[in-house]
């Protein structure tokens, strides 16, 4: 029992930053038709953004994510009006945008080294200070990291449910010509859903960070194939079916390695549990869990 629910709990911890993670992905393709590739090291960077400002610079953690946060956000919104309108404008196709994305993604990798210097990191988190619960050994960063990311979740979805910004970002995703005709700023959209999902992406960052203990320049690009996963099981760009997917690839991932499922799956093989998990769903369902005539962000 101690150990299912020990599962249970980092199930839950790591589906809710992939959660997270998969939402900043997910509006982006749901709004734009874009396939951010770069968001694995933009992740990255917020995470060494983080621990820069709080353990070389001494500025209060809380302070330093929400700089990390919005630093990635700007970065995003800079990005937009520097290549993605650009390539809007002269109708640029899917290839094109993901091969561009792809060298965006090269380039903040090089940078984090560049700046940030090659090797680990760590924030200055109690890493060792543990709670029992029902057996089952919880961290203090884990338990921390759920109860925040379960707020952001909560937040997020509240915002697209009821903002006129959701409301017009799922408009515009349905029907980007209805919702120009109807009223909606298109701009305003596109530079919201960067924002948005450029917020996301630097906080999962920092989540991912204070989980994992200490990270390298590759976080992003190893967490990168999973977030995709669950973008593509709760349906492509559906926002409340990549929080959906998320949960379950999280799930999923840790409950493998349970002993007794025939001595449990090698952590190192979670990626591949996540991406068999992928097929068997998509077999069955091949629009995703929420389905194609789900609302679309």
């Amino acid at each position: 029992m101690a150990d299912f629910i020990q599962l249970l709990f980092n199930g839950l911890v790591t589906g809710s930053i992939l959660a997270i993670a998969a939402v900043g992905v997910s509006i982006v393709y749901g709004v734009l038709k874009l396939v951010n590739f770069a968001a694995g090291d933009f992740l990255t960077l917020g995470a060494f953004v983080t621990v820069f400002l709080s353990v070389d610079r001494h500025v209060p953690f809380v302070v330093a994510i929400f700089v990390a946060m919005l630093t990635i956000a700007a970065i995003s919104v800079a990005l937009e009006f520097t290549i993605w309108r650009g390539l809007r404008k002269s109708k640029a196709g899917t290839l094109s945008l993901f091969l561009v994305a792809t060298g965006v993604s090269l380039i903040v990798r090089q940078l984090i080294l560049i700046i940030f210097g090659v090797g680990s990191r760590k924030f200055n988190v109690d890493q060792v200070k543990t709670y029992q619960f029902l057996g089952a050994q919880i961290a203090q960063a884990q338990l921390v990291v759920l109860i925040f990311a379960s707020a952001t979740i909560i937040g997020l979805g509240l915002l697209i449910a009821k903002s006129p910004i959701g409301k017009g970002m799922r408009a515009f995703s349905d029907n980007p010509s209805l919702a120009s005709v109807a009223g909606v700023n298109v701009d305003r959209i596109i530079l919201a859903t960067w924002l948005i999902s450029g917020l996301l992406t630097g906080l999962a960052g920092v989540f991912q960070g204070m989980v994992q203990g200490s990270f390298e320049s590759t976080m992003g690009w190893m967490l990168l194939l999973p977030i995709f996963a669950a973008v593509v099981l709760g349906t492509i760009g559906d926002a409340y079916g990549a929080l959906l997917g998320g949960f379950v690839l999280g799930l999923v991932m840790e409950l493998s390695t349970w002993s007794i499922f025939f001595g449990g799956v090698p952590s190192s093989y979670k990626p591949v549990v996540a991406f068999a998990t992928l097929a068997l769903v998509l077999l069955v369902k091949p629009e995703g869990l929420l389905g194609y005539k789900a609302r679309s962000i």
